[in-house]
């Protein structure tokens, strides 16, 4: 049950919804559909919060550590997934302007949104 949960609060509106927006209408230049997206990104951040958890009971991680681990690693794996299928058409210079977005926008979601969901939910 407890994965359950974790899963619904990485899914959660609230953690999702700046995502949505920005892949709505903030990102030009992309090879994929809303639609799709829409679908993946909460499944995405729930699956993300419950490997967290995993994680988190196998190495003992304080709540803080486990989003700060969770926010680095996710962050890699949507970098890699966007480079891997050639998400979009960028320039040099537009993905270092997506690394450095992608970046403190996983750190905002993690340590601040799921965090206090969490604190506050739990």
């Amino acid at each position: 049950m407890k994965y359950l949960k974790q899963f619904v609060v990485g899914s959660s509106w609230l953690v999702v919804v700046q995502s949505l927006y920005m892949a709505a209408y903030r990102r030009p230049n992309k090879n994929w559909s809303y639609e799709k997206y829409s679908l993946i990104a909460p499944v995405w951040f729930g699956l993300w919060n419950v490997i967290s958890l995993v994680i988190a009971g196998h190495f003992g991680l304080t709540m803080r550590m486990r989003f700060l681990v969770v926010s680095i690693m996710s962050y890699i794996g949507i970098l890699a997934i966007a480079k891997g299928f050639k998400a979009y058409n960028f320039t040099q210079e537009q993905w270092n302007e997506y690394y450095s977005y992608m970046f403190i926008k996983y750190i905002i979601t993690w340590n601040i949104i799921v965090y206090y969901i969490e604190k506050n939910f739990n």
